[in-house]
């Protein structure tokens, strides 16, 4: 049975890198001249205006909200057709040109003079070492409209997926789980992820990944597929996405899966193991997919992204001290997540979502004690957890780059919320039951 699995997830894994690395190279087999024209026409809005004194306050604001630095970089990704390169060199390396040759890139001055002046003068460099699977939409959209008329359709699409999600939900009968999606989204900058083609690929995962899960539920149940759909959500985040808060595509479709779950009766321990190999099918997923792009550039291009993707997961993940002990970078990574909560709006909201999660569960303590009831919260409390055990991992990656990573927090933001969801709903089903 265990190798039956074994060989069905191996499997899975092994169709999705052929699946990706064929989706790439028919990207890159695209023509980039429309694409490049319209990034030309977009470099005022989307980069020079931030150097210009005298333009509008407004695009400035929005443009400092996102990740202008990565957005370039992807957005030049896009635009490439590097001569004398064959279609599988592009999927597997990934050039871009750069002003600069060291370690250090300058991404938006290099698109600036990338796309008025060629690659003159210019260093073609490479980004081997993630699958960059967020050009399969990216380059398409950049081929149909101007950079910032794309910005402004792509945000609409991820408003409207949302609202979408949402309403589903009611649909479902499971409103409070899409009001709770919206809850969690509030305390990640809803408007910096929207407006940045880099932060908005997790969330974009996240609610696919719960539409999946509100349409498919009992099917997967049905036919114990569980673990091979968050193996799948595993392996689409380390398709699409920099690094950028990946836990987040685990740890929001749990909690979901396991409110939905609720009824089911089964041991403490039993229901803890499901969420363990749940978590563990996303891990293989993830780090799979990953370690199989550094494996497929070293076998079909000789690349050298193994060695160099390996030596960058051992930097981003030591210690914060350089030498010292992981546990002295631990409240120094915690305090720089906390620091992008820059409002006491943010203090007051949790404040209020916690309470209102505690009293609730005292409640149903109290009035309507179930076992189900405690054994789903054991595992949101878990869940919960998820986004502190990410930063102790990743310390590193974590504490330099905390003005998108805190957005971990969401994980925990959405188990509260949940817990709160399964309290008032057991209160409720009690109350009916003593009600006939």
């Amino acid at each position: 049975m265990m190798k039956k699995r074994i060989g069905k997830v191996a499997l899975i894994l092994l169709s999705c890198v052929f699946l990706g690395i064929l989706l790439l190279v028919i990207v890159f087999s695209l023509p980039v001249n429309s694409a490049r024209m319209h990034v030309k026409d977009s470099i005022y809005p989307m980069v020079d205006i931030l150097n210009d004194d005298a333009g509008d306050l407004q695009r400035k604001y929005f443009l400092n909200l996102k990740e202008n630095f990565t957005d370039c970089l992807m957005v030049q990704n896009g635009l490439e057709k590097v001569q004398g390169k064959s279609l599988i060199e592009h999927a597997m390396y990934i050039y871009h040109y750069d002003l600069s040759n060291d370690t250090t890139w300058q991404t938006e001055e290099s698109l600036k003079q990338f796309s008025q002046y060629g690659e003159e003068g210019m260093f073609l460099r490479e980004y081997s070492k993630y699958w960059h699977g967020y050009l399969v939409w990216l380059k398409p959209l950049l081929m149909c409209f101007s950079w910032k008329t794309a910005e402004t359709v792509w945000m609409v699409l991820q408003i409207l997926l949302l609202l979408f999600v949402v309403a589903f939900s009611f649909y479902k009968k499971q409103g409070s789980l899409g009001l709770g999606l919206i809850v969690a989204l509030l305390f990640m900058k809803p408007v910096s992820i929207w407006i940045s083609f880099a932060m908005c690929v997790c969330w974009g995962i996240v609610v696919f990944a719960v539409l999946g899960l509100l349409i498919w539920y009992q099917k997967l149940e049905r036919k114990k597929e569980q673990e091979n759909y968050f193996l799948l959500i595993g392996i689409l985040t380390s398709y699409m996405d920099f690094l950028t808060y990946p836990i987040v595509t685990l740890g929001i479709p749990l909690c979901l899966y396991l409110v939905l779950n609720q009824e089911e009766h089964m041991t403490c321990l039993r229901r803890l193991i499901k969420v363990f190999w749940m978590g563990v099918l996303w891990a293989v997923g993830y780090i799979g997919m990953w370690g199989m792009k550094w494996v497929c550039a070293e076998l079909l291009c000789q690349s050298g992204t193994l060695r160099n993707a390996v030596w960058s997961v051992i930097y981003r993940t030591t210690p914060l001290d350089g030498h010292q002990s992981a546990f002295s970078g631990i409240s120094r990574t915690v305090d720089a997540i906390f620091s992008q909560y820059d409002s006491e709006v943010y203090a007051i909201g949790f404040g209020i979502l916690l309470v209102a999660t505690l009293l609730s569960i005292v409640w149903c303590m109290i009035k309507a004690r179930d076992l189900d009831w405690s054994i789903t919260l054991v595992c949101l409390s878990v869940v919960a957890l998820l986004p502190f055990a990410w930063l102790v991992v990743t310390q590193n990656h974590t504490a330099i780059h905390c003005v998108f990573t805190f957005r971990i927090m969401g994980v925990t933001i959405f188990a509260l919320w949940c817990m709160l969801v399964c309290s008032l709903r057991t209160i409720k089903r009690k109350k009916s039951k003593y009600d006939k």
